[in-house]
């Protein structure tokens, strides 16, 4: 890889600059800490005592956060409300517990419903996935970001252990309800979007809505390459029109600043909902006129008047991943070519179209020509074949490992630049090890 830097990897550089550690009043009784970490949590002061709305990532910034309240009150910190399952949100309670070991831990029936299933299948590739997106095993010189927040936080997290079980939610609720402590009155209910068991939290008061990680400042992940069960992208437009509808005066987000002013908010939750909508419905239109996923991820785009909008842009989930995903969503893998019901084989397809052209040799020549001519994908396309062939194996894959990182370097979203630059230096490292051995 060389040349000067792209685009893509500017605007990765001065997103991830531009993150810094603050903790913020944002009313009277609200507390909000960001950049502690992966994810943005708060705290909400009542008469008598504190609950923290989500935990943070890791226990050590969650810590930070906490001393910074207590320059602001000595309340106690009588409970946590979890917004949803995932660990970014969660893994920071033992800063909690270590202060009030009886501290109530609140969440929805059920709860961390996206481990679960994982677990109960045994898709332990999982865990390996999600390293990979989150870019934990790649070097500080190839690493740019992760689209959320702390990017140090989040790589740890790719490789971080099974939580404590003193952080379980203990304390359970169905539907919606009103958790009362120390003074404060906090609406929940369940909003579900990217994860099922996700929550909305409304603290009337000061009319301060929780919106987890339904919304956020960048293109959502409606699919998760990292792998996760289809997150209903229907439901997730309903549940960002809900959080719209209690024309909160400020918003806390599960990852970036908070947002305050009713008319801002508004705007940007209109926005985000247009978008998501958009793409939804011109998906399942495009899906009742025969369209293949492959077509519709090329075809269905962001009008003109959303594309460039900053709080669309493709940092973390991407329009074509999110429209293949509703596709296998709403009617499954199949995508209705009666040719793709039972596929050759990708030995016996590669072994044919050598056949074809002439033999494997052409296709390495042209694979070098590709990525010469910055046709980047198309060279990785015709290197698995070679690797299927299992031809020349060593050129193939270091042919292919360039061809990666040349995608990498021009995507804007951080998850996949992260899993191709892993996939690179994996084709690489395992040439390595075959010239050693």
């Amino acid at each position: 890889m060389t040349g000067a830097e792209t685009a893509a990897t500017r605007a990765l550089r001065e997103r991830r600059a531009a993150v810094k550690q603050a903790f913020i009043r944002l009313t009277d009784r609200v507390y909000v800490a960001t950049g502690y970490g992966m994810s943005t949590f708060a705290f909400v002061v009542g008469d008598t005592g504190v609950v923290a709305v989500d935990a943070g990532s890791d226990p050590g910034p969650t810590a930070q956060a906490l001393g910074e309240l207590r320059r602001h009150t000595d309340l106690p910190l009588l409970g946590v409300v979890y917004t949803h399952g995932h660990i970014d949100h969660t893994d920071g309670a033992m800063a909690f517990v270590e202060e009030n070991p009886d501290i109530q831990i609140w969440a929805i029936k059920p709860f961390g419903t996206e481990g679960r299933w994982l677990a109960r299948n045994g898709a332990k590739i999982a865990a390996l996935r999600a390293a990979w997106h989150f870019g934990s095993f790649l070097p500080d010189e190839t690493f740019t970001n992760v689209g959320t927040p702390d990017p140090d936080s989040a790589r740890r997290a790719g490789l971080g252990a099974a939580p404590d079980p003193r952080i379980r939610p203990r304390r359970r609720f169905v539907g919606s309800a009103t958790i009362r402590l120390g003074g404060v009155a906090l609406e929940v209910s369940h909003n579900p979007g990217e994860t099922d068991d996700q929550i909305m939290a409304w603290f009337a008061e000061e009319r301060v809505a929780f919106a987890a990680d339904n919304i956020y400042p960048s293109w959502p992940n409606l699919y998760a390459i990292r792998g996760t069960r289809y997150r209903d992208v229907r439901t997730w437009c309903e549940s960002v029109d809900r959080i719209r509808a209690l024309r909160a005066d400020h918003l806390v987000l599960g990852h970036g600043r908070p947002l305050s002013g009713a008319d801002r908010i508004d705007e940007t939750l209109g926005v985000y909902s247009r978008a998501l909508w958009h793409v939804y419905n011109a998906t399942i239109e495009g899906m009742n006129a025969g369209r293949t996923p492959d077509e519709l991820a090329h075809e269905v785009t962001l009008p003109d008047d959303l594309a460039g909008h900053p709080w669309l842009r493709e940092y973390y989930g991407t329009v074509a991943w999110s429209v293949r995903s509703i596709f296998a969503g709403v009617l499954g893998w199949f995508d209705g070519n009666p040719t793709s019901l039972n596929p050759l084989p990708p030995a016996d397809r590669a072994r044919r179209i050598a056949e074809l052209c002439g033999g494997p040799e052409v296709l390495l020549t042209e694979a070098c020509g590709a990525l010469a001519e910055g046709e980047a994908q198309w060279a990785a396309e015709l290197c698995d074949m070679l690797l299927a062939l299992d031809f020349r194996r060593s050129d193939a894959a270091a042919l292919k490992a360039d061809a990666l990182d040349d995608l990498a370097e021009n995507l804007l979203t951080s998850a996949g630049r992260n899993y191709l630059r892993t996939g690179a230096q994996r084709l690489r490292k395992s040439i390595d090890a075959s010239g050693a051995g």
